[in-house]
């Protein structure tokens, strides 16, 4: 099953020029690369300017020199793939709707990222939009918090089990390097 979801940059009151992305439109795949990676106006209007998606990825386009396709087995690793782009499909472009349209039942998203005029990630999760657009940042911090970790840097997935324990133990260890060297430090 895929997490879908919209990818929108807010152009007026209540218009939001908007993607499509079929897979991993949850807050620890989707909600960090975006917060990681698009997180100018510059850079979003790039992403937008893909039209629908199929997956996000850390680059928007392949290296020209080596092939890439929509097909996993030629796909470039860390590349966003693209329907227009990469199979060919037409109609893709990037659309402008309100927020009533973003959030209706019939386009079977899960979640909604919105880049503000302010310049800032907020979100919801479909369905939700009456409550209001939430804090992508705070929040993706706070569901790292509920595994009893932070978020970690460069990681892009589901927090499963094991990745928890990885990520505890690695952040552990790196806390106790640090205290040791601020107890080195202190006792100079």
């Amino acid at each position: 099953m895929s997490t879908r979801s919209y990818i929108a940059r807010q152009i007026g009151d209540n218009q939001y020029n908007t993607i499509y992305c079929h897979n991993d439109g949850y807050l620890t795949y989707n909600g960090a690369m975006l917060l990681d990676h698009y997180s100018t106006p510059e850079n979003i209007d790039e992403l937008l300017s893909l039209g629908n998606i199929s997956a996000l990825n850390e680059k928007l386009y392949p290296d020209p020199s080596m092939p890439h396709g929509f097909d996993y087995a030629q796909r470039q690793e860390g590349v966003t793939v693209a329907y227009g782009r990469d199979r060919g499909e037409k109609n893709t472009q990037a659309k402008v709707m309100t927020l009533a349209e973003l959030d209706a039942p019939s386009n079977w998203t899960e979640y909604v990222y919105i880049f503000t005029q302010d310049n800032e990630w907020k979100y919801f999760r479909a369905g939700h939009s009456e409550e209001g657009l939430r804090d992508l940042k705070e929040d993706l911090t706070q569901e790292n918090a509920a595994y009893g970790i932070e978020r970690p840097q460069g990681y892009y997935g589901f927090l499963s089990d094991a990745v928890v324990q990885q990520v505890q133990e690695e952040q552990k260890s790196s806390d106790n390097n640090q205290a040791q060297v601020d107890e080195m430090s202190f006792s100079m």
